[in-house]
Formats: structure tokens, C-alpha cells, sequence
């Protein structure tokens, strides 16, 4: 059993971020019932932010801000032995926390890989070389325009040039020494005033940014809640199709996120439960996937408990976990996914 928690384990990251299920249908419900002990985790560490953008729900927030201590995160790793892999973004700037070199320093030495959303606005020289020299695995670019008109009236108080010469300093860094760690992607989230915008980022992309960037990946908004109910777009088929093409012909290799499909998956498939996202303040949430709708105050209504009032493992083989996890396996929608934006959640039983 324990070779075949290993394995279920260990596939679990890539199952989930790139679509392997509906490759491996059976894969959900072996999962849901062995419910591994996780060991891919999100934490976020800082709900202060630089910047404004439209798209964000921390600008239409009421809660004050607050940084995770290191103390606090070390507690929070410290529950996880077999971690193997940590998404360290939140709702808000991680390079504002003034222990977050620290936090990275922290989980690289234990040889947990680390993945990054960031904005790119802090990451000076400095930073860049540190980020080199931790082999941090890889970090998303969050670019939503192609021009600094449209990029900046999304990213308020964000500097498109500054970014991107950001960028150029991580890959002189890691040109410099030879590394090929940090891996480098952009992100690019769609909505109403940039979606015009990305076959022209594509090409940005290929003839500016930096000639390491692996992937680009283009995610809608993950909810429309409203003050951005005039922002949120699905993508058109043919703004696929077109963008697809325009990425084929410079030979750039792009991703589209699990949530832009309008037909999405039975809830039965979920598996992102696996991987917890764990507020600043302690929540835990089933994952990042109810994020971005500006329900904070409903998220902790449902959520599994909080880590810094109950241990982990305790809250794992609990009540709320073990409820969860057999309405998913009955295809039905618990009350903590029931503003999910990657699965299906109309049929509620």
C-alpha cells in the first residue's frame, strides 16, 4: 500500500495542473478514497499588496492587511514531512513580507520544490540572484497586457517597462552562472480589456521578454463577483483558434488554464482537494480554485479549520475533510466548492 501511496502521490501535482484527468478517469476516485497525506501544499504568506488592479479582489477588500510570520510558517511546513512541492502566492505581494527570502531559504533546504505568481515588480538584481542561487523551480511572470496602456490600466500602480527589465534580470542571472533553475513562464489573465490583446503579447513575448521563457499560460478570470462583473470574459473559441495558431507559427508554447473551458469536468473528478491552500491567518481552504471571488468571509464559513488552532493531521482525518471528500466521491458539491470555477457545480445534490 505504501508503494501505491508513493505513486499516487507523487503524480498528483501534474494530474491536477495539466489536465491529466481526463486522460485517467479512475485516478479521482482511487485518491479520494486513500486521501494521501498531502504533499503538494499552498501557502500565503502576505495579504499586503503594492498595487490596485481591477481584476484583484484585494482591491475591493475591507480586511486589513497581515504577513505570515516565519515562526508561523515554519509551524505550518513542520506538519508536512513528505512536502514535495509548495506554491507560495497568495492574495498578495510575497516580496513585501520581510521574511520571505527567508521562508524560501527555509523550505529549499529541505529540498521542497517552490513555485511562485508574481508581478515581478520587486524582483531587483537583488532578488533575482537570490532566487538563482535557492534553485527556486519555477516562477510565473503575471502579465495581463501587451502594451503598457492596457497593462497598466489592469495592474494600477505597475510599471510594464520596469517589469520586464525585471524579468532581464533574472535571466542574466541564471545565464551568469549556468542555472537553469528558476524555471520562467508568463501568465496572462483574460478579461474584458486585454482579451484583444493576446496574439500581440505572444509576439511581445518572442521579440522582448527574455529568450528563456518556457510556456506562456492564459487563465480567465477565475470568478466574476461584482464589482468586476464588467471585466470577466469567457474566451471565444475563435480567440483560441487564433491565438493557438499565432503561437504555432513563432513556435511558442502556450497553456490554457483549467478554468477556461465553459464545459467543465464532474465534480466527481476533483482531486484539487489534495492540495490545501492555507490563508494567512491560519485558514485552510480545500484549494486556490474558490480564490479571486471576493468571498473571503465565505470561505472561512467553510472552511476545513485552521492550522494554527488545530494540527493538520487531526483537521485531515476529520469531520469537514471526511465529509468532503465523500459528497466529491457521490459527484456532489460540497459547501466549499460550491463556487468552484475548474469543475462542474449546476447539478448540486
Amino acid at each position: 500500500m505504501s508503494s501505491n501511496l508513493t505513486y499516487y502521490r507523487n503524480v498528483l501535482h501534474f494530474y491536477s495542473r495539466w489536465e491529466l484527468p481526463r486522460k485517467v478517469p479512475v485516478v479521482p476516485n482511487i485518491i479520494n478514497r486513500l486521501a494521501p497525506y498531502p504533499t503538494f501544499i499552498e501557502i500565503e504568506v502576505t495579504t499586503r499588496c503594492n498595487l490596485r488592479c481591477t481584476i484583484c479582489e484585494h482591491t475591493y477588500w475591507d480586511e486589513p492587511a497581515k504577513d505570515m510570520s516565519l515562526k508561523e510558517f515554519k509551524y505550518v511546513i513542520d506538519q508536512f514531512p513528505d512536502l514535495k512541492w509548495i506554491g507560495l502566492t497568495g492574495i498578495g505581494e510575497s516580496f513585501l513580507n520581510k521574511e520571505f527570502m527567508q521562508m524560501l531559504e527555509y523550505v529549499r533546504n529541505k529540498g521542497i520544490l517552490v513555485e511562485l505568481y508574481d508581478t515581478f515588480y520587486f524582483i531587483d538584481k537583488y532578488i533575482a540572484r537570490e532566487l538563482v542561487r535557492l534553485g527556486i523551480y519555477r516562477i510565473f511572470a503575471s502579465i495581463d497586457g501587451a502594451t503598457p496602456e492596457t497593462y497598466e490600466r489592469i495592474r494600477v500602480g505597475s510599471d510594464l517597462g520596469k517589469v520586464i527589465g525585471n524579468l532581464a534580470n533574472l535571466a542574466f542571472w541564471k545565464h551568469l552562472e549556468g542555472a537553469k533553475l528558476p524555471k520562467l513562464a508568463l501568465h496572462y489573465i483574460v478579461t474584458e480589456d486585454n482579451v484583444h490583446e493576446l496574439g500581440k503579447f505572444i509576439k511581445l513575448a518572442h521579440a522582448v521578454i527574455p529568450s528563456d521563457i518556457t510556456s506562456i499560460q492564459f487563465s480567465r478570470m477565475l470568478h466574476s463577483f461584482p464589482e468586476v462583473e464588467g471585466l470577466f470574459t469567457e474566451v471565444p473559441q475563435e480567440t483560441i483558434d487564433e491565438t493557438n495558431s499565432i503561437a504555432k507559427k513563432l513556435g511558442v508554447r502556450i497553456v490554457w488554464g483549467l478554468d477556461v473551458p465553459e464545459v467543465k469536468p464532474s465534480m466527481s473528478k476533483c482531486i484539487e482537494w489534495t492540495m490545501p491552500f492555507i490563508f494567512v491567518d491560519g485558514t485552510v481552504v480545500p484549494c486556490c480554485a474558490g480564490n479571486e471571488a471576493n468571498g473571503r468571509k465565505q470561505q472561512r464559513a467553510t472552511a476545513m479549520g485552521n492550522i494554527f488552532e488545530t494540527p493538520f493531521r487531526e483537521m485531515w482525518k476529520g469531520t469537514n475533510y471526511n465529509t468532503l471528500r465523500q459528497r466529491l466521491r457521490n459527484g456532489q458539491v460540497p459547501d466549499a466548492c460550491r463556487n468552484c470555477c475548474l469543475y462542474g457545480v449546476e447539478a448540486t445534490k
